[in-house]
């Protein structure tokens, strides 16, 4: 199963959300890798690098090795294999945005509770439209990232359900602003791993609701 992580706009959590389901994975059982495609930045990569070798639930962490090379890189790790593979998206890039929609099996597309980034998502909506000229079927679901309860923040909560007509459902649950993404990041963790027990808990609930969408999916094909 490829699940990508993706949007054209950068600081909307990406990576933070693709740790989160990928360590929910393993815990599953699951072999799972992560593909970091940000070639520049490697913050997932780094993510790992600061992971205890022998932390209790493994992930592995591979670079895209280019564009054009993606295919192939799915390809090594399904061999290898990885049961679940996480494609943790880079912001800007819509040649590399293209090709994960057109891949992935599963299409997650997080979003902060801010007009501006509603906005910006119009251009991540064209890149998926036309991807589905070529793929007709593909799943995809938007989900509120770093939500706090503003006007702003409910503002952009009841606008996201407007881009079902577009095939792209909002997820039932949110992901809090909360400092535990960022405090057990810096150890290589996530917040599953975590002290914070609402965070845990509301990552919990977020990663069950995908995995049960990914069953019903599964079923249906």
């Amino acid at each position: 199963m490829i699940i990508a992580v993706t949007n054209l706009k950068g600081g909307v959590g990406k990576s933070t959300l693709s740790r989160n389901l990928a360590v929910y994975f393993a815990m599953q059982g699951e072999k799972t890798c992560i593909i970091d495609t940000d070639i520049e930045q490697r913050t997932t990569c780094d993510w790992r690098t600061r992971r205890e070798a022998d932390a209790k639930i493994k992930v592995d962490v591979f670079p895209m090795s280019s564009t054009d090379g993606l295919v192939n890189d799915i390809k090594t790790h399904r061999n290898n294999g990885y049961r679940v593979i996480i494609i943790d998206g880079v912001p800007q890039l819509e040649k590399v945005t293209t090709k994960l929609i057109l891949l992935a099996n599963f299409l997650i597309i997080p979003i902060t509770p801010s007009i501006d980034d509603l906005k910006s998502f119009e251009r991540f909506l064209k890149r998926y439209e036309d991807a589905k000229m070529v793929k007709p079927e593909i799943p995809a679901f938007l989900v509120l990232n770093r939500y706090c309860r503003t006007s702003e923040g409910e503002e952009v909560k009841l606008a996201i359900a407007m881009f079902e007509e577009f095939g792209i459902s909002p997820l039932q649950n949110v992901i809090s602003e909360r400092v535990a993404h960022k405090r057990s990041s810096k150890y290589g963790l996530t917040a599953l791993e975590w002290e914070d027990a609402k965070a845990r808990e509301e990552v919990e609930t977020f990663c069950a609701e995908i995995e049960q969408k990914l069953i019903k999916k599964m079923k249906v094909a």
